[in-house]
């Protein structure tokens, strides 16, 4: 027997999901106002991980931008510290918990006109479960993987999040192709300063 409800499909708690949001979403730094690009990237992308399924209005997503800014801020200083061999603080933990439990909902049973009589619908706000997803799949990995594998880029310039999966468990970079071999050319550049420098001394 097939299922035909018109349910929407559960959020799939992706692994990486956190690290996508960390690095990918671009929103204007916490205490500058908020502006049309910082809606229209956040609509983008949550719609592009299965996370807005309805047409919700511009001011509401605004009124959501500092919690996303939080939540951003949350993630990131919570790999940092994982990243540097440290446990999150017990103030991190409580928030990324109360971010899940913002995001709790259950589905409800709703008639219908038409062939059709009832349908299931899920029951809570779309952005805290939005949020709670995105601090769910921080939490599941940390608790289900070697949390010392999350890093952050080493590039003072860059900052991504990354799981490292060299086989060391040495990696300082979230791409060796850019910030590895930047880091690599300044090394380089700089040693070749100071072999000048001391050639020019003597």
């Amino acid at each position: 027997m097939t299922d035909a409800h018109d349910a929407w499909p559960e959020v799939a708690c992706q692994p990486e999901l956190f690290i996508e949001f960390a690095n990918r979403l671009r929103l204007s730094p916490g205490g500058s106002p908020s502006n049309a690009d910082d809606v229209a990237a956040l609509r983008s992308w949550l719609a592009d991980h299965g996370l807005l399924k309805v047409r919700t209005a511009d001011a509401r997503l605004e009124r959501d931008l500092p919690a996303f800014r939080e939540l951003r801020s949350l993630v990131r200083g919570i790999a940092a510290r994982v990243g540097d061999g440290e446990t999150p603080t017990a103030r991190q933990l409580s928030a990324i918990n109360r971010v899940m439990r913002e995001g709790l909902h259950y589905h409800a049973l709703r008639a219908t006109a038409g062939d059709r009589h009832f349908r299931m619908e899920p029951v809570g706000d779309e952005l805290q479960q939005a949020r709670a997803t995105v601090a769910g799949s921080l939490a599941h990995y940390l608790a289900d993987h070697d949390e010392h594998r999350l890093g952050v880029c080493a590039n003072d310039t860059c900052g991504w999040l990354f799981i490292d999966e060299s086989p060391a468990g040495r990696r300082r970079w979230c791409d060796m192709r850019t910030c590895g071999n930047r880091a690599k050319v300044a090394r380089h550049r700089a040693r070749a300063r100071g072999t000048s420098s001391g050639t020019m001394s003597a």
